[in-house]
C-alpha cells in the first residue's frame, strides 16, 4: 500500500521543520523562554491567535493555507508529536549530556528548536481545526469540538505561559519559619507565605545484605533483603541466615553488640551467620549501615570479603508543614512526592531532605512553583474529562448519512 501525495506532502512537511529545529539547534543552541514572561506571553498569545484567525477565513483564497488545517496535516502533526514525545521519554533529561544526544536538543527537550517547532505546528494545526468544527458546529457533535477546543487551550497555555511558571527551591528547618527562596536562576525571591516544617516522616525498605569485596571495592549481585529473623539466602557460595534483625539499634563505644534503642540517630542491624559451602566454614556477628551517630559493623567473611549492609532506601518520605498567607489564612499540609500542595497560584513541591540524616532528617527542601497559566490549563484538562465521558456515553447514537460524509468530505 503506498502513501497517498497528500500523506506525503504533509510529512514532508514535519521533516522540514525537523531539520530547521537542528539546524537552528546547532547555530543558536537552546531556546530560552524568557521573552514570554508577563505580559509579552500574553501579547503573543493575542496575536498568534489573531494570525490564526486570518488563516481560517483566508485559506479558501490560499491553497497552501488549507493544507495547514486538511486532515493530512493534523495526521503528520500528531503522529510527529508521538514521536518527539517517545523520545522525550527514552532519554534522561540531563543539561550535562555531551554527544549527538546533547547537540541535538534531546537531552533538554523543552528547550530544543525542533520540539517547539513541531509542537507549535501541531499546536496551529489543532486550532484551526478547532475554528473548522465552531464555524459547522451545527454539524458536529458538542462534546468532541469541546474536548478538540480543551486540547488546544492546554497547548497555547503551555507554549506561551512557558515563561510565566517560577521555581523557587526552600530549604526548611524543622521549626524555623521561612518566606524567601532561591530561583533556578540563583535569585533570591521572596514568597507571599510563610513556610513552616513541623515534621519529617521516611518510611524506608527492608535491609539488604551484600558480600563485599574490599581489595576491588564491588558488591556482589545477589543480596539477602532482610524483612524478618530467619531470612536466608546464598550469595557467592556463602549461606547467609539473618538470626536478630533490629530496626532501631545502637551500641556501646567499648562494644560490637547491638541492641534495641528508640533514640534519634538508631541505626538498622542485623546478626548474621555466614557458613561457607565449600570449606564449610563459618562466621556469625552484628552487620549495620550505621548512621550520622554509628559508623557501620561489617561481618568479615576472610581477609578479602565482608558481609555489608548500604544505607537502607527511601520507600516513601513526607514533610509536615504549616503555611501562613499573608491575610492571615493558615494552611495545615502533608506532602510527598507527587502530591503537592496548592496555596493560591503556588503549588507546593516535596523535593528532598537531608540525605545524610536519613529519616533523623530535620531539613526538607521543597520547591514552590507558580503558573500564572495553571487555572486555563485546569478547567481545559476538566473540559477534556467531561466530554471524554459525554463521548462514551452517546457513543452510537448518531448516524452518519452518506449525504453527510459527503459534507465532511468537502
Amino acid at each position: 500500500m503506498t502513501l497517498q501525495w497528500g500523506y506525503k506532502r504533509a510529512f514532508g512537511r514535519c521533516a522540514l521543520l525537523f531539520v530547521a529545529g537542528t539546524a537552528l539547534q546547532m547555530i543558536f543552541g537552546d531556546i530560552d523562554n524568557g521573552f514570554l514572561r508577563y505580559p509579552w506571553g500574553l501579547i503573543i498569545a493575542l496575536n498568534y491567535l489573531y494570525l490564526l484567525v486570518l488563516i481560517h477565513f483566508q485559506k479558501h483564497r490560499w491553497k497552501w493555507l488549507g493544507q495547514l488545517a486538511d486532515h493530512y496535516a493534523c495526521t503528520s502533526a500528531l503522529a510527529s508529536m508521538v514521536v518527539m514525545t517517545i523520545i522525550f521519554g527514552l532519554t534522561r533529561q540531563d543539561p550535562a549530556t555531551e554527544g549527538i544526544v546533547g547537540a541535538l536538543g534531546f537531552s533538554r527537550m523543552t528547550s530544543s528548536w525542533a520540539f517547539n517547532l513541531l509542537l507549535l505546528y501541531f499546536t496551529t494545526t489543532t486550532g484551526l481545526a478547532v475554528m473548522e468544527d465552531l464555524q459547522h458546529i451545527r454539524k458536529r457533535r458538542v462534546a468532541a469540538v469541546l474536548s478538540h477546543a480543551a486540547v488546544f487551550v492546554v497547548l497555547v497555555s503551555g507554549i506561551f505561559g512557558s515563561g510565566d511558571k517560577l521555581r523557587v527551591s526552600v530549604t526548611l528547618q524543622k521549626g524555623q519559619p521561612s518566606h524567601w527562596g532561591i530561583s533556578r536562576e540563583g535569585e533570591q525571591v521572596d514568597l507571599p507565605f510563610v513556610l513552616t516544617l513541623d515534621e519529617f516522616r521516611m518510611e524506608e525498605y527492608a535491609p539488604k545484605l551484600y558480600i563485599l569485596d574490599a581489595m576491588t571495592e564491588q558488591s556482589s549481585r545477589d543480596f539477602l533483603s532482610v524483612e524478618q529473623a530467619g531470612d536466608k539466602a546464598t550469595i557467592d557460595g556463602w549461606h547467609l541466615t539473618a538470626v536478630e534483625n533490629l530496626d532501631m539499634a545502637g551500641h556501646m563505644p567499648d562494644s560490637d553488640e547491638y541492641r534495641a534503642m528508640e533514640h534519634v540517630g538508631a541505626a538498622p542491624a542485623v546478626y548474621v551467620r555466614a557458613r561457607n559451602l565449600r570449606t564449610g566454614m563459618e562466621r556469625e556477628g552484628w552487620v549495620s549501615c550505621g548512621s550520622f551517630i554509628f559508623e557501620p559493623s561489617y561481618l568479615f567473611l576472610d581477609d578479602r570479603l565482608a558481609v555489608a549492609m548500604p544505607r537502607r532506601e527511601a520507600k516513601h518520605y513526607l514533610s509536615r508543614l504549616q503555611v501562613v498567607e499573608e491575610d492571615g489564612t493558615h494552611h495545615n499540609f502533608d506532602i510527598e512526592v507527587n502530591h503537592p500542595a496548592r496555596v493560591g497560584a503556588w503549588r507546593i513541591y516535596q523535593m528532598g531532605y537531608d540525605t545524610q540524616r536519613g529519616r533523623w532528617s530535620e531539613v526538607s527542601v521543597v520547591e514552590c512553583v507558580r503558573d500564572g497559566w495553571y487555572s486555563a490549563v485546569h478547567i481545559a484538562l476538566w473540559t477534556m474529562l467531561v466530554a471524554g465521558v459525554v463521548m462514551f456515553l452517546t457513543a452510537g447514537g448518531r448516524k452518519v448519512t452518506a449525504k453527510q460524509r459527503k459534507e465532511a468530505k468537502q
